[in-house]
């Protein structure tokens, strides 16, 4: 589905259904960036997953992104990211991701930004973080029963990060 942003452009829905999974487990970090990645690329925004998947990696050696509270946002601009996109994944099994407060990891955003999108990542960064710093916000998405509950709930969330982008 396209939006339009005030200015007129359109703009693909951040998240879309085949990129909200729920999960058992991941033995490691590096299989979770591996998984979301592939999802990332399966929806055609990815034109060279390894490269996106290399700056993602690349960007977790400097700094975890592991934000605290069960919370993880890996994220990379890159050339070869056709378009913004968020891959959601919740972690049944928590999930060691070296986050700044040691806690495991259950929900995992991982962005996909092109690189001309340099304002709007980091607005829905902040959105993100700032709807994820509140514990209900959490909870909700954490409860969800299935996928399908899971990608409303996330939706829910889009539309609050929406008004962030103009649109």
């Amino acid at each position: 589905m396209l939006l339009t942003t005030k200015n007129g452009e359109t703009m693909n829905r951040l998240f879309k259904t085949e990129l909200v999974k729920i999960v058992d487990a991941f033995s490691n970090k590096a299989e979770c960036l591996n998984y979301m990645a592939a999802l990332l690329s399966e929806s055609g925004c990815l034109s060279f997953p390894d490269r996106f998947l290399a700056a993602v990696k690349g960007r977790e050696e400097i700094m975890s992104t592991g934000i605290g509270r069960g919370i993880a946002i890996p994220h990379a601009r890159d050339l070869t990211v056709s378009c913004l996109r968020i891959a959601v994944c919740m972690i049944k099994q928590a999930l060691d991701f070296n986050s700044v407060d040691s806690e495991p990891v259950r929900l995992v955003f991982m962005i996909a930004v092109p690189q001309s999108s340099n304002q709007d990542y980091m607005k829905i960064l902040r959105s993100l973080s700032e709807f994820l710093r509140r514990e209900d916000n959490r909870e909700t998405l954490l409860n969800a029963i299935s996928e399908r509950d899971l990608y409303e709930k996330v939706q829910q969330l889009e539309d609050k990060i929406r008004p962030q982008l103009g649109v």
